[in-house]
């Protein structure tokens, strides 16, 4: 990817969140810059979203970024030895080597306060005018980092764009609104707060009604079918996924590329509460049918690999530990264009592997998700594999374990 940044520099670190007023840090993001365009330095990939949203390339500098420099597959048969340790040093390394300047610090609980607050107001709150391309510009961005897992601070911007949602009068505004309720329930849910998901899914219902958008119903549905599935009532999941299906089913050879998408998220969606009910025949079905929707969905929205992430899941809940490493396999990470979904790629083969018994495997699965997205360490799932390795051997040795497991907090 050759992508000279000197013109798109200021627009890409003039946004007040990424300012600082420190001047060594401004010099270090200068010198970062400089190396970049002189090929000295690989670009991180927030460099490569920072400029393509810059330039409004719609995602084709991160696919490109994608396909030039992203992390090679971890999983060729005797992986391990000195490669490991040098990932190992380097995931250690690159955790802090961002840009200077740009990591994401706000407090997740001062996050869920603030877009709970916009969600539901003390009092009848006002609403905000904003020019329809504007907000759909800003709904871009907020979708950009929910799938970079930058959630606390997505939050905090979702805030802001919650009054602007509840003031559209038209169709569009409404579809947009949808985005942006849908975008408050995903990132609640990350965030662990699912009491307010609730609210935010509702709402994303409602205006996804009003706009007649089958993207935007399908992502509604979606959200609820994933709500219910975290509330364990996996029947109504499944059940709602396949009521959905039958409406929008219909609909789908005249939709755009981005419906194909939200549909099969909402597949694969159900697939996993399907399989919660040891229901594989329903299960495999949903699943094919989010394959035949990646085929038609642009690759930041749904992706084959999107899909492959899910049937990690469905094998691991059907007990199948060396079906879910198959899957893997089958697919690089590369291939999966999102950092959210990339990072559950690798939890869902760390969990595989602790199944399977190969903790060694199974940490070094855990460090390279917490390199590729640390929130996505954070989260309940990938908790519960660090605590299950902990629990197997309390006086693990294995590289890296104890100190992940101190990282986000997991003690026995």
């Amino acid at each position: 990817m050759i992508v000279h940044v000197g013109n798109v520099r200021r627009s890409a670190m003039a946004s007040p969140e990424r300012e600082t007023p420190h001047r060594s840090r401004q010099f270090r993001r200068e010198c970062y810059l400089s190396r970049v365009e002189r090929r000295l330095r690989n670009p991180e990939r927030l460099l490569a979203e920072l400029v393509d949203d810059a330039l409004g390339a719609d995602g084709k500098l991160i696919e490109a970024w994608v396909m030039e420099f992203d992390p090679k597959p971890m999983l060729e048969p005797g992986a391990g030895g000195g490669a490991t340790k040098r990932r190992t040093f380097l995931k250690s390394a690159s955790t802090a080597l961002v840009v200077p300047g740009v990591a994401e610090s706000s407090p997740p609980v001062d996050a869920v306060a603030r877009l709970r607050d916009a969600l539901i107001p003390d009092s009848p709150a006002a609403s905000e005018n904003l020019a329809l391309t504007v907000f759909g510009r800003a709904v871009t961005r907020a979708r950009r980092d929910f799938t970079a897992a930058r959630y606390a601070g997505l939050a905090h911007d979702l805030a802001d764009l919650v009054p602007v949602a509840r003031a559209v009068t038209e169709p569009a505004g409404y579809a947009l609104a949808a985005q942006v309720y849908h975008l408050a329930a995903r990132t609640l849910i990350k965030l662990s707060a699912p009491p307010y998901a609730w609210v935010a899914a509702h709402q994303a219902e409602q205006a996804a009604e009003a706009s007649g958008d089958l993207r935007a119903v399908a992502e509604a549905r979606r959200d609820m079918v994933s709500l219910f599935h975290r509330a364990h009532d996996y029947g109504k999941a499944r059940d709602l996924t396949a009521r959905a299906g039958d409406i929008l089913r219909p609909a789908l050879p005249k939709a755009g590329p981005a419906a194909w998408g939200a549909y099969g998220t909402l597949m694969s969606t159900g697939a996993i509460a399907a399989a919660r009910l040891e229901d594989r025949h329903t299960a495999l079905s949903l699943l094919g049918e989010a394959d035949e929707a990646a085929r038609r969905s642009p690759k930041l929205v749904l992706s084959a690999g999107h899909v492959v992430t899910y049937r990690i899941g469905v094998s691991i809940i059907l007990g199948d530990a060396g079906t879910a490493i198959d899957h893997a396999r089958r697919i690089a990470p590369e291939e999966i264009p999102t950092v959210e979904r990339r990072a559950g790629y690798y939890t869902g083969i760390a969990e595989a592997y602790t199944l399977w018994g190969k903790a060694d495997r199974a940490v070094r699965a855990l460090l390279s998700a917490e390199k590729v997205a640390p929130a996505e360490v954070r989260r309940a799932g990938a908790r519960r594999v660090i605590e299950d390795l902990l629990h197997r051997d309390a006086h693990s040795n294995l590289s890296g374990l104890r100190a992940l497991a101190r990282r986000v907090s997991v003690t026995l």
